[in-house]
């Protein structure tokens, strides 16, 4: 397939498009394909372009996380976790420790500092932040916090744990990642290349492709004039 791609246009196999809306759109090319009902021509590429859909995960999206399960476990897990840390500053740190110099120590792990961190680190930082209520339950008036933010924190590294982040694992999923979306890519290709045998205009060839996700290339910024005096 890489030989393929290198000597013809194939424009399929590039498109800045999410894996989602790529087999949507593709989806979306058989529905109308089989709707105006073209003839026995077109019968082939019909099998075809329905068994790459077939094989096509949406939901494989990133490199680094080969099984879409755990990555959306993990997803679920690190949202609640912060939904937990949120309430728990609102309901008990603030109110209690306002004035006390353990409530920095709380402002360091807040909801918004450990959304922007890496899962790696978010996980390293949560722990500290168990400590902290370890260490304050009394002060928060609420003995049952400890027990209460462990069983919030634990899906989050058993997600992590269930992922196969091994250097085997990785390969895997570029592989799968790069394999089912060129297998679309060239089913689309050849109906494309079937339609244009049918039609001699190519909006004809066109209206069965749905290209409205398609994200568009930003426009470069202009450069920023520089003062004569400055530069002088």
């Amino acid at each position: 397939m890489p030989a393929y791609q290198s000597y013809f246009d194939h424009f399929f196999a590039t498109l800045p498009l999410s894996r989602v809306n790529f087999k949507a759109s593709g989806t979306s090319t058989l529905a109308a394909l089989r709707e105006a009902d073209l003839g026995t021509a077109f019968a082939p590429h019909l099998t075809e372009l329905e068994a790459a859909l077939a094989g096509f995960d949406d939901a494989l999206t990133e490199a680094d996380a080969p099984t879409a399960g755990d990555t959306a476990a993990f997803r679920a897990a690190r949202k609640a976790w912060l939904a937990f840390v949120d309430d728990t500053m609102k309901d008990y740190v603030t109110p209690k420790l306002r004035r006390l110099p353990a409530y920095a120590d709380f402002r360091r792990y807040g909801k918004s500092r450990l959304a922007a961190l890496a899962q790696a680190d978010l996980l390293q930082d949560s722990q500290q932040l168990l400590a902290l209520y370890t260490e304050h339950a009394a002060a928060l008036g609420r003995p049952t916090l400890p027990a209460e933010a462990r069983a919030a924190y634990q899906p989050l590294p058993d997600a992590w744990d269930a992922r196969d982040t091994t250097d085997a694992g990785i390969a895997a999923a570029r592989t799968d990642l790069s394999a089912d979306w060129l297998a679309l890519a060239r089913a689309l290709r050849r109906v494309k290349a079937q339609l244009e045998l049918r039609f001699d205009e190519p909006a004809e060839v066109y209206r069965f492709f749905d290209f409205s996700k398609v994200r568009k290339a930003r426009r470069p910024e202009a450069p920023i004039k520089v003062p004569a005096a400055i530069v002088a």
